[in-house]
């Protein structure tokens, strides 16, 4: 008898998972409150859904990725996207329209 190719569907995919974990991407939205850390724990596929999840906690908000299971520093483009939204313009753009 075969084994269940359901059973063996999700055997295979756990192994992907743990073989390919910076595919598993997500980003949380984490702030300070209270002199403490906090996070949301939501899974936000992108940079704004996070963004905007943690705007309402107040100035001290920011945006960490999350591969697999290991909280990562945005890399300089991620920061960049962050900053455009919280900020509204690149640097660049407001040294253009000082011009």
């Amino acid at each position: 008898m075969s084994p269940d190719p359901t059973l063996r569907l999700a055997q295979i995919m756990v192994v992907l998972r743990l073989r390919y974990r910076f595919l598993n991407l997500h980003y949380e939205a984490a702030w300070t409150e209270s002199w403490s850390h906090r996070r949301c724990f939501h899974r936000h596929q992108t940079l704004i859904e996070a963004a905007k999840c943690a705007m309402p906690h107040g100035a001290g908000w920011y945006v960490f990725a999350v591969e697999g299971d290991t909280a990562r520093q945005l890399r300089e483009t991620e920061d960049r996207i962050v900053d455009e939204f919280r900020f509204g313009q690149t640097e660049e753009q407001s040294w253009v329209t000082r011009l």
